[in-house]
């Protein structure tokens, strides 16, 4: 019951709700009925196709929320677990992170638990906090994370202001960021639902696209400038596929990621040994990779 009223409050209408929960809508339908009997009041106004809270369902909905929140949240460790051994842990990962890293990473993991799943999720913005709150992901390497996530500093990735040799800001000298806004700028979108922007939209013209894979063929194409991490770029700007933007001040910048661990799962050994690992790969991204690694 509570998750069809959730589902109506945050999608707008019974319709959508059933979409979202793969439900009849007469199913939806009959648990907001249910719900509203036992507490003899209404919960929505119906107009049209569109339902609208009441003042009790306003005041009901962040503690429905909260609650299944919670629920999903234990209903993700249980599942995760056979007997006293976690299957499967998923990951969120910022895309600005060097992806051989976390592999290796995740190869000094499975000589501990070869039969222990990993999942993956790449994020950038807001995505990986979103997925941390939900329960969905037991660690997250992100730049924002929540507050009550157990966080560690991890790396720090440099971002440098560049373009293709066709695009016309490469032509230019000594430019003042503000006369960015004169050109397209491609951006990554923020993978969670909060529409976050990195603070670095330096144009009202942009090309969003969903991936950094994107965000760079997108720059090399001549579509767009963009501040794309220099570990990706190295051998685009070496061949001269990319040139930087010859920009008076603040070429590069820094994202700096964090990493985090859910408060939740803390206790848990499989959790614990992939935070470990993740907190020395500091180290291995601010250094070369030695042989050992490889």
């Amino acid at each position: 019951m509570w998750r069809a009223f959730i589902a109506i409050a945050e999608q707008g209408s019974a319709m959508k709700a059933a979409q979202k929960l793969n439900k009849s809508q007469s199913a939806v339908c009959h648990s907001i009925k249910k719900m509203e009997s036992l507490l003899g009041h209404s919960l929505f106004i119906v107009e049209g196709r569109k339902s609208t809270l009441t003042d009790l369902g306003h005041s009901l909905l962040p503690r429905a929320q909260s609650l299944h929140n919670n629920a999903t949240q234990i209903e993700a460790l249980a599942s995760k677990y056979q007997g006293q051994l976690m299957t499967e842990i998923n990951v969120a990962v910022d895309v600005l992170l060097p992806f051989d890293y976390i592999q290796r990473v995740f190869e000094r993991f499975y000589q501990a638990y070869p039969t222990v799943s990993i999942r993956v999720f790449e994020t950038s913005l807001s995505g990986a906090g979103q997925l941390m709150e939900s329960g969905s992901v037991s660690l997250a390497i992100a730049g924002r994370l929540p507050k009550e996530t157990v966080l560690e500093p991890l790396a720090e990735i440099e971002l440098l202001c560049v373009c293709a040799p066709s695009f016309p800001l490469a032509a230019e000298t000594q430019v003042f960021q503000p006369e960015l806004k004169r050109y397209r700028q491609v951006v990554i979108r923020d993978s969670g639902n909060q529409n976050v922007d990195s603070g670095w939209l330096g144009s009202h013209q942009r090309l969003t696209v969903s991936s950094l894979t994107a965000a760079m063929a997108s720059v090399g194409q001549g579509l767009g400038f963009g501040w794309l991490p220099v570990h990706s770029i190295k051998e685009q700007l070496a061949r001269g596929e990319l040139v930087p933007v010859d920009l008076t001040k603040g070429k590069s910048r820094v994202v700096r990621l964090q990493l985090g661990m859910s408060p939740d799962q803390a206790h848990v050994g499989e959790v614990n040994t992939l935070f470990e690992l993740f907190s020395n790969l500091k180290t291995m991204v601010e250094s070369p990779p030695s042989p050992a690694l490889v």
